[in-house]
């Protein structure tokens, strides 16, 4: 028994923009309030504020990528 499976991409993208849109403003918000994130893997250690904002634009910008491929481009 074979099982075919169609990855629709286009949403895909979809879902990816709404995820980069989130994480952006998440990411910029701390920055513009000068909080620290709890770095996942190391117990104690932090990302700086400065680094979340660098991350929010790169997220804006992957943000406005998938925007383009899954709901403007035909």
């Amino acid at each position: 028994m074979k099982i075919d499976r169609k990855v629709l991409f286009k949403d895909t993208l979809k879902f990816l923009c709404g995820a980069f849109f989130v994480t952006a403003g998440v990411n910029w918000w701390m920055y513009f309030n000068n909080m620290s994130a709890p770095f996942p893997f190391i117990p104690g250690a932090t990302v700086s504020p400065e680094f979340l904002g660098i991350r929010g634009c790169i997220h804006f910008v992957l943000f406005l990528v998938t925007l383009y491929f899954g709901f403007i481009k035909k």
